[in-house]
């Protein structure tokens, strides 16, 4: 039976991914493996790069779904989807902080890529983790409390073990209302970003095919006694307005590639230039966005923001078409310009590369995985290259 991520670009044709639904069985089956087994978790599939590889045993956590206080500690299921997260949480009367506009994410898959949303003062998702369930390389379960290896292990890219749950600092719930409006780009820069930093969220989206910017806001509200959740379509002016679980995710019903990059935030202004100038020369009639958003700083040692604010950049094509005449034509252009790519989204960077720009926080976590999976049950075909020995490089 084959299996496919969300987009397509990437599939396993003779896949079979086991479901286990126990913590249990979870190490019995990694005890019983033998030698040289490979195993990669797998989630919604809304990766887009090839963290894994042929030969590689898929287990699927989606059983790991509940929500559940323990040990003074609320825990999340790491299976769950985001979209389910949100109405659990709000029954509870609590809420994320902050979300991306895509909620079909696994919660685990959305923390071990390092996934975020919008905010001039906030950072990713996996920056508000405070406790990992994992079961290691040897089949042995985890709890993952402390503040420095938590810091390495929030953006695990599946390469540490199987997270079963999740403990994250939440918020009180909590509503939004979104605004969206056409602004020019170059208004969206002036005064050091200063209409993107004047939002709890804001962000804005550049279309090639005709040259035209809308600029999204989300304010947060009181949660609203009636929502007005009706989606708009991309590139119409309007509001909606609703609980923030509700109102962070946009219509993603057409599938796509893609890839980003987290420039520091003062470095964003000439980047999307560079990227707007390039795109309009080779792909004119593009009808996929580019996305600007602001992000905070984190101390992850995988962090793609390596700590400080940056603009992270997002270029977008269609799931039928070829991407990378595209995606060959705009990294460079990143890289020229300091940016780190998300582990989630394409990119092409080498063993190298990666150590120039992440340096002692690549040794650790490299030191970190091989602490926690000795035998290298997790160093799967698209993760040896960078975090093995390096002749895997």
């Amino acid at each position: 039976m084959a299996w496919a991520n969300w987009s397509g670009a990437q599939v396993f044709p003779e896949a079979h991914c086991e479901p286990l639904g126990t913590e249990a069985a979870l190490q019995a089956r990694l005890r019983a493996a033998p030698r040289g087994q490979r195993f990669r978790a797998v989630g919604a599939g809304h990766s887009f790069s090839p963290l894994w590889g042929a030969g590689d045993q898929l287990l699927s956590l989606d059983a790991f779904d509940g929500v559940a206080e323990a040990g003074g500690q609320l825990w999340l299921g790491a299976g769950q989807r985001l979209a389910d997260l949100g109405p659990k949480l709000a029954g509870r009367g609590l809420a994320l902080a902050n979300q991306g506009d895509i909620d079909r994410q696994s919660l685990a898959g959305a923390l071990g890529t390092g996934t975020h949303g919008t905010g001039w003062a906030l950072p990713s998702l996996a920056a508000t983790v405070t406790g990992l369930r994992l079961i290691d390389g040897t089949g042995t379960l985890q709890v993952l409390s402390d503040s420095d290896v938590l810091a390495g292990a929030r953006i695990h890219l599946g390469a540490l073990g199987l997270i079963t749950a999740v403990a994250l600092r939440l918020r009180p719930a909590y509503g939004l209302l979104e605004r969206n409006q056409g602004v020019p780009f170059e208004a969206l820069f002036e005064g050091q970003h200063a209409r993107l930093r004047a939002q709890r969220h804001g962000e804005f989206w550049w279309v090639p095919a005709t040259d035209e910017t809308l600029f999204k806001q989300l304010r947060e509200i009181p949660i609203p006694r009636t929502s007005r959740l009706t989606p708009l379509a991309f590139g119409e002016e309007g509001t909606r307005w609703g609980p923030s679980w509700a109102v962070f995710p946009s219509d993603r019903s057409a599938r796509f590639n893609e890839m980003e990059y987290s420039v520091p935030v003062a470095a964003g202004p000439a980047c999307f230039r560079a990227l707007r100038s390039a795109i309009l020369s080779t792909f004119p009639k593009l009808p996929w966005p580019v996305e600007y958003r602001l992000v905070a700083g984190d101390e992850g040692w995988l962090s793609p923001t390596g700590g400080q604010r940056v603009a992270a950049i997002s270029v977008h094509q269609d799931a039928r078409r070829p991407f990378a005449p595209l995606f060959d034509l705009v990294e460079p252009i990143f890289k020229a310009h300091g940016g780190r790519p998300h582990w989630g989204k394409r990119f092409s960077w080498s063993r190298q590369e990666f150590e120039a720009a992440y340096g002692a926080g690549l040794d650790r976590f490299r030191a970190l995985r091989a602490r926690l999976d000795p035998e290298g049950r997790f160093l799967t075909a698209g993760l040896a290259p960078l975090f093995g020995a390096p002749n895997h490089a």
